[in-house]
């Protein structure tokens, strides 16, 4: 019999495994056409173990899934799904593979600046909106000791040093504080362990961009990543490129951990491997479109943080907040009403209105990556199984 492989993805017709990497977690489901139309057939889930590689867990749990179904979902001799067989009838293969990652905790961001107001608070707000946890800040100060700041470092171990500061000022007198804030911060940097030491990225004046670096590099602390200024002038705040950014390492960290890259391979053509929040806030936009809507406002409940996505047609992209499980900050008070939740709907801080979805499961994040090669696929499983209009 002629070995049976994956198809081209847009009519996919066969099943499509999709996988979910999570913080403590792994889950996968499998998507399998009835009477004509994709369904979840099938789903299951394990913990993460600190021991095994993200692929070892994968696997395991692939075969876990295909025993409750009395089905062969993996590839013994290559350790992988089951996308190519030489018996498609007794063991089909999958069609297609789908993996959503968020494989590890946010990145771990101290902030350096001339003050607490202006460019700081700019970074605060970019920082919300990406995978970004802020452990520290520094000021420049007469009082601030490269020594004792490196030990505070070495305690905290951030993953990132985001050095901001000044309007775009081609003055070489508005560089002086920059270059010495840069001069400090390398020398906190060369006290540290090289593998303590953090990624350094540079967001403030663009003009004193390279005399900041040559500052850093000078003193030790290695080579620094310029970006836009997060406040270029009084009163306007850029963010996209500093979360940009800080979403870059993120994924720069994940592809570090055991198993990421083998797990990036399974994904089948012309899909690719994405974060949980980068699925969801597709499939956010995704809903909207199809619904006819102005805008959306969704949370997608992970269990180390909260996302919430306001997709809008009146405005450019989207808008982005991370925050604390059980929380309701009072910046989202100007958010649109919550009509899309995936996770346990949060009732005691966000009552449900009249109409709304409900994905109780919180799988929807990763059977949202779905959507890549096989979007009818998706919308199908959405709407018939994950995501239910009520009230």
């Amino acid at each position: 019999m002629e070995p049976l492989s994956a198809g081209t993805g847009q009519g996919a017709v066969g099943p499509i495994l999709a996988i979910g990497v999570e913080l403590n977690t792994i889950r996968a489901c499998l998507l399998e056409q009835v009477g004509g139309v994709y369904r979840l057939a099938a789903w299951q889930a394990l913990p993460r173990r600190s021991e095994s590689s993200l692929t070892t867990t994968s696997i395991d749990l692939c075969r876990r899934l295909g025993e409750g179904i009395d089905r062969t979902l993996t590839d013994e001799s290559a350790l992988m799904p089951l996308i190519v067989s030489d018996d498609n009838v007794r063991r089909p293969p999958l069609e297609h593979v789908t993996v959503a990652a968020s494989p590890r905790p946010h990145v771990r961001v101290w902030i350096a600046g001339l003050s607490l107001t202006q460019s700081m608070d700019a970074a605060r707000d970019a920082l919300t909106g990406c995978p970004a946890h802020i452990i520290g800040y520094t000021v420049l100060a007469a009082d601030v000791s490269a020594t004792s700041l490196s030990d505070t470092m070495t305690v905290t171990v951030p993953d990132l040093v985001v050095l901001v500061g000044g309007f775009d000022d081609p003055d070489s007198v508005t560089h002086q504080s920059l270059v010495e804030l840069g001069r400090l911060i390398g020398q906190v940097l060369a006290r540290l362990a090289p593998a303590q030491r953090p990624t350094v990225i540079y967001a403030g004046n663009r003009w004193a961009a390279p005399h900041v670096a040559e500052a850093v590099q000078a003193a030790g602390g290695g080579t620094v990543e310029a970006v836009a200024n997060v406040q270029p002038a009084p009163g306007l705040i850029h963010k996209a490129a500093l979360a940009q950014a800080c979403n870059f390492h993120y994924w720069r960290l994940s592809r570090r951990m055991a198993g990421f890259r083998d797990l990036s391979r399974w994904v089948t053509p012309p899909g690719h491997i994405v974060s949980q929040e980068a699925s969801f806030a597709q499939l956010v936009q995704a809903w909207m479109e199809i619904h006819g809507m102005a805008e959306l406002h969704a949370l997608y409940c992970a269990p180390a943080w909260w996302l919430h996505v306001w997709a809008g047609r009146s405005q450019f992209g989207l808008n982005l907040r991370y925050v604390e499980p059980q929380t309701r900050p009072m910046e989202l008070d100007g958010w649109p009403t919550l009509q899309l939740v995936s996770g346990e709907w949060p009732d005691a801080l966000w009552p449900r209105p009249e109409l709304y979805w409900w994905d109780r499961s919180a799988m929807a994040p990763f059977v949202g990556a779905v959507g890549q090669i096989a979007p009818q696929a998706m919308l199908q499983v959405m709407h018939i199984d994950l995501l239910r209009l009520s009230g």
